[in-house]
């Protein structure tokens, strides 16, 4: 029987780090896609002089959507399975939908690269409150990866203590 609750807790905490490993890596990608949706505009005039014309194409930009969709999604289900919470997920569909609107609707407006931008921020914010809610959860802080000093994960959560 100890056995099977070792196995559990094990999966669970495979669990929670997925979470925080797809969360770091979703935010990072639309951290990315925004900027490069911001800063492109800016470029332009200087982008066929350097070589980088293929920044503006279709499909860096339906790329970048592919990886951001993939990990939002493999994020926010492991988070709904550990948190039972949909808001992170619905946030980075909203994001997802901003952005693929925009592109399918907008290609070649001067305002699609920025409202590209709003939804990559969007799809980054979904992540870092999927994150938020790891932090605040009582089966992720119930456990903490191995290595790491149950002190040091206090510290860069200011609310554990109110939670004890």
């Amino acid at each position: 029987m100890q056995q099977l609750s070792e196995s559990s807790e094990s999966m669970e905490q495979s669990t929670v780090n997925a979470v925080r490993s797809l969360d770091r890596a979703g935010a990072s990608a639309s951290l990315v896609c925004a900027v490069h949706c911001a800063v492109l505009p800016l470029v332009l005039a200087a982008v066929p002089a350097i070589g980088l014309a293929w920044l503006d194409s279709r499909w860096v930009d339906w790329t970048m959507v592919v990886v951001a969709a993939f990990l939002a999604w493999r994020a926010h289900k492991a988070g709904f399975v550990t948190h039972r919470r949909c808001l992170p997920a619905g946030v980075a569909a909203f994001g997802l939908v901003l952005i693929v609107g925009t592109i399918c609707l907008l290609k070649g407006s001067a305002s699609q690269h920025y409202i590209q931008a709003s939804g990559a921020v969007v799809v980054a914010s979904s992540h870092f409150l999927n994150r938020h809610l790891c932090r605040n959860c009582a089966t992720c802080n119930a456990e903490t990866p191995a290595g790491i000093d149950k002190a040091t994960t206090d510290l860069e959560n200011p609310l554990a203590e109110r939670r004890r």
